[in-house]
């Protein structure tokens, strides 16, 4: 995939995953802000129930206690007839004419307002009111006969109202209740009893704290934790209205964890849209990931291959010049010639396969079927193989080899042929990337929980960025010529997983133009 085509489809994932997130972010909220509204319509509508069954509540107490007293005293003390309506009906087929009279009879029964309240100062009494109806035959002196007939002497039935109509005493009740303080109109358990019945019938099961205000005046109806809650959104309804549709007082309603509540209720969309927010987002990043990944895998590839087919070009070209020298009768008649011409086809040939083996037992290792013959050993002997290996390129390069070793004896379950390669895989590092000064210097130490080797040169060093990678596969800095210095990025790969197979660790400090140090310990716990 080309690269630019690489970055376009990055740059549209990005943005259609932000987008989704975005959408999805707006969702929620709008979700939120609809579920807030109909939270307030819902709790506006159940206080104004309250209100109304308060008021009706009290009234309903005012009409029945006024039956009672009327019950109990009797008939009216007094009577009085104070509407009549009267119409003539002619009827077809008596042919008779008919008057017909309706109106109402005041009643009083003694009952002031003061029964109710002993501060009420209205002597006005409390009525009562009955329909009467009466039918009268007219005969040939109708005007006559209507003249001489009283108003209760045209009365033939009276109907009683079977139930009190509420106008008509509605007016007279609130004016006598408005006297009253409001704790003595309605209670604190009694306002919370119809609040919560209405809040559930509306399905808002949360916990919410109320108070009766008079105007500004806080009253003693209510909860005692609404002061501590104050800042919260305050619904409110006026309590005990008149017929002018006016009222002094004021019911004020809060609820603490009414964001919560909310959020609560459209708790299982959110999550779910999160939920797949969440594995989008997982599987973007690991796309993204793997995609660079096969890239940098893409690009390793490549640099092993030029790597690898630099490395054997060298040695192939000179076995095939070797050879062809051999093939003159020159070279043929001058036996030291061709003793060094034969030795140079062996060592080209040991470093090619040299080179195989390495690549081999890497991909054993990957494949965890690289099997360590493991016997008790004097842990510096591989080291001192490992620094005669290396001993002709040092002096071959004009360089120094120190070595400073613990002398105290220990013994260490290891596979000698291995960590030998791991000691000279760490010199010829060394000797590589030492340009102008090469000297190196082994030091090992011995403590009560440890056995440390440490292998330290003068060479070129490592940026930050280098030292986090040095250990990874087929990694080799990159210097503008990649063949500078010659290697396929698999050493110190090797050397890390032969030292972790031996239960060691190994670890790289280093500074640019001063050299590295390199750091393998291995646990004495590990040790027979």
């Amino acid at each position: 995939m080309k690269k630019n085509l690489f970055a376009v489809l990055i740059v549209f994932m990005g943005l259609s995953l932000l987008g989704t997130i975005i959408v999805q972010t707006f969702w929620i909220q709008t979700n939120l802000n609809n579920r807030d509204r109909q939270f307030s319509l819902s709790v506006n509508n159940a206080l104004t129930s309250v209100s109304e069954q308060i008021k009706e509540r009290e009234l309903r107490d005012y009409i029945t206690a006024t039956q009672k007293l009327m019950d109990s005293i009797g008939s009216p003390k007094e009577s009085q007839l104070t509407d009549v309506f009267q119409y003539i009906d002619r009827t077809t087929e008596e042919n008779k004419t008919l008057l017909v009279s309706r109106g109402i009879i005041e009643d009083t029964y003694g009952i002031f307002p003061d029964l109710y309240d002993s501060a009420s100062t209205d002597s006005t009494p409390i009525l009562d009111y009955r329909s009467i109806k009466a039918t009268t035959v007219l005969e040939e002196d109708v005007e006559g006969i209507i003249n001489r007939m009283s108003s209760l002497e045209r009365m033939q039935r009276i109907e009683r109202l079977t139930s009190m109509d509420k106008a008509k005493y509605e007016s007279i009740f609130m004016d006598i209740a408005s006297n009253k303080p409001i704790e003595k109109r309605v209670s604190t358990f009694e306002l919370e009893l119809l609040l919560g019945q209405e809040l559930l019938l509306r399905d808002i099961d949360a916990s919410f704290e109320f108070r009766v205000f008079e105007g500004n005046r806080m009253s003693g109806l209510g909860t005692d934790l609404f002061l501590q809650n104050s800042n919260k959104t305050n619904y409110k309804t006026p309590l005990f209205v008149d017929v002018n549709g006016e009222s002094n007082y004021e019911l004020r309603l809060i609820f603490p964890e009414k964001n919560a509540f909310l959020r609560s209720s459209v708790m299982s969309s959110i999550t779910l849209s999160v939920f797949f927010t969440l594995i989008l987002i997982g599987v973007f990043t690991i796309t993204l990931t793997q995609a660079f990944k096969q890239k940098k895998i893409s690009d390793i590839k490549s640099d092993f291959i030029n790597n690898m087919t630099h490395e054997f070009k060298t040695p192939i070209a000179t076995i095939q010049l070797a050879l062809d020298a051999l093939g003159t009768p020159a070279i043929a008649k001058q036996p030291n010639r061709v003793t060094q011409y034969l030795g140079l086809i062996r060592d080209e040939s040991r470093r090619m396969n040299t080179q195989v083996e390495n690549v081999l037992q890497i991909s054993r290792l990957d494949r965890k079927e690289l099997e360590l013959t493991t016997s008790e050993i004097d842990p510096h002997t591989p080291i001192k193989t490992a620094i005669e290996h290396v001993r002709l390129l040092i002096d071959q390069n004009e360089g120094t080899l120190l070595t400073s070793f613990d002398p105290m004896q220990v013994k260490l379950p290891m596979s000698e042929s291995h960590m030998t390669n791991v000691w000279v895989n760490l010199l010829e590092n060394a000797i590589k990337y030492s340009k102008d000064q090469l000297e190196i210097f082994v030091s090992t130490t011995i403590s009560e929980d440890a056995f440390v080797v440490e292998i330290q040169d003068k060479g070129i060093g490592m940026s930050g960025s280098v030292r986090r990678q040095v250990f990874d596969r087929f990694y080799r800095e990159e210097s503008g010529n990649i063949h500078t210095v010659k290697g396929h990025g698999l050493g110190l790969s090797y050397v890390k997983r032969i030292v972790e197979l031996h239960n060691g660790t190994i670890s790289v400090k280093s500074q640019l133009k001063k050299g590295s140090t390199f750091t393998v310990r291995f646990p004495l716990k590990h040790t027979l």
